[in-house]
């Protein structure tokens, strides 16, 4: 009976220390939850260091095991592999494969395929929406530098029905319209010719050339396009409707 007692004395000890653990955790103040500025940087200052302690903790008994391990003639542990969005992603049945017959079958039928094999020359459009912005004729210009055999044609008031129009009378294979929305270019409409498709692209922090500190001139070469993980059927099209 007193063993009993004993060890049911020490199962609520127990659990009044992890309630007490889960207590102090509540207790802990997050940086978000504090109103006042100053105290709030202090805090995250504080809990940001106290993070790179833990990290060059951690470091360092990792490295005293390696070395440890080596000098007793043994296996060092592990390396722990970091999560990427690479070895964590889910597997896809539409990624494409290299022995997919049929895919390629479709790209020899596919509304690129008479540019893609230099069949035919791009002649690209490049236009604005109606509502034009400041940086808008900069980006334009470097379109214009970047992308071999376009040509700029101002927007005015013309319907993009009758861009297209003009376009298809015009022998272009494509038109990219520059979006704007507060004064920055914020999305790219590509459409193809004459029969489509049309794919709509999101710009998010736009940086031009110019900004760019030590920036170099283009050339007279044509641009390559590097293309990563366009790798499902979907990314594969798309991919070539960039191309």
């Amino acid at each position: 009976m007193g063993g009993k007692r004993k060890n049911s004395e020490g199962s609520l000890s127990d659990e009044e220390k992890s309630n007490k653990k889960a207590k102090k955790k509540k207790e802990e103040l997050l940086p978000s939850m504090i109103k006042n500025k100053d105290k709030r940087s202090e805090v995250h200052a504080e809990l940001k260091r106290q993070k790179k302690l833990e990290k060059r903790a951690k470091s360092k008994a990792r490295d005293a095991a390696v070395k440890r391990a080596l000098e007793l003639g043994e296996e060092p542990p592990e390396k722990k592999v970091p999560r990427t969005i690479e070895n964590t992603r889910e597997f896809d049945e539409t990624i494409c494969r290299p022995d997919d017959e049929e895919l390629f079958a479709g790209n020899d039928a596919d509304e690129f395929s008479s540019i893609l094999n230099q069949q035919q020359t791009p002649k690209i459009l490049i236009t604005t929406c109606r509502f034009n912005s400041t940086r808008g004729p900069a980006f334009i210009s470097e379109l214009l530098s970047v992308i071999p055999n376009a040509h700029y044609f101002k927007r005015g008031t013309y319907d993009l029905k009758k861009i297209v129009e003009y376009a298809n009378n015009k022998d272009f294979t494509s038109i990219i319209v520059v979006h704007t929305n507060r004064r920055e270019p914020d999305a790219l409409l590509i459409i193809g010719l004459p029969d489509g498709p049309t794919a709509h692209f999101k710009l998010s922090k736009l940086v031009l050339r110019k900004d760019i500190k030590n920036h170099g001139t283009p050339t007279s070469h044509k641009p390559e396009l590097v293309l990563n993980n366009f790798t499902t059927r979907l990314g594969h099209r798309i991919g070539r409707c960039k191309v």
